[in-house]
């Protein structure tokens, strides 16, 4: 990761989920669910949309978990140990926010939300903050540890462009 940089991780995280959003998430959805096709194109977009955030949540998540239970480095120490691959995950989330401000900011109309980017301008606050300064770098991986839990609605959308029964999208 030393020798890569946080700024190549976030370019490169940014140009993987721009791809995953326009040309990757709606093939695998076609494929997959066979509700896609009926969808409109603003449903359609917060479709891809979340397909992307999940995906991010898993990447995310597991390289949080792999840090929190194997990582020597920074269980040793973990306010000032080694925290080249805490700052590629800051740096592969901040990648994803930026990714994700500019879809926002792009598809408004479906999935423009003001609280959203709100959310965005302060979790890439935080990135900065982490990727520039040699502190609490162990503290925003366990930021980020929560991740993929909170996927309930992805699902709920999931099923309900399918068709499944409503108990599957009463679950969170």
């Amino acid at each position: 990761m030393a020798s890569l940089g946080w700024p190549f991780v976030m370019v490169f995280s940014f140009i993987v989920f721009q791809g995953l959003f326009h040309f990757l998430s709606a093939r695998i959805s076609m494929l997959c669910c066979k509700g896609f096709r009926t969808l409109t194109d603003l449903q359609k977009t917060e479709w891809n949309s979340r397909i992307v955030s999940t995906f991010h949540a898993l990447v995310v998540g597991i390289l949080c978990l792999y840090l929190l239970w194997v990582d020597d480095a920074v269980n040793a120490d973990p306010v000032w140990g080694d925290p080249s691959l805490v700052k590629l995950n800051v740096g592969l989330t901040a990648g994803y926010l930026i990714s994700d401000l500019l879809l926002i900011l792009w598809y408004w109309k479906a999935i423009g939300d003001k609280y959203f980017v709100i959310h965005h301008l302060t979790a890439l606050c935080a990135c900065y903050y982490v990727l520039v300064s040699a502190i609490l770098d162990n503290s925003s991986n366990c930021g980020q540890d929560g991740k993929p839990w909170t996927k309930g609605k992805q699902q709920r959308t999931c099923a309900s462009a399918n068709r499944l029964p409503q108990q599957f999208l009463s679950s969170n």
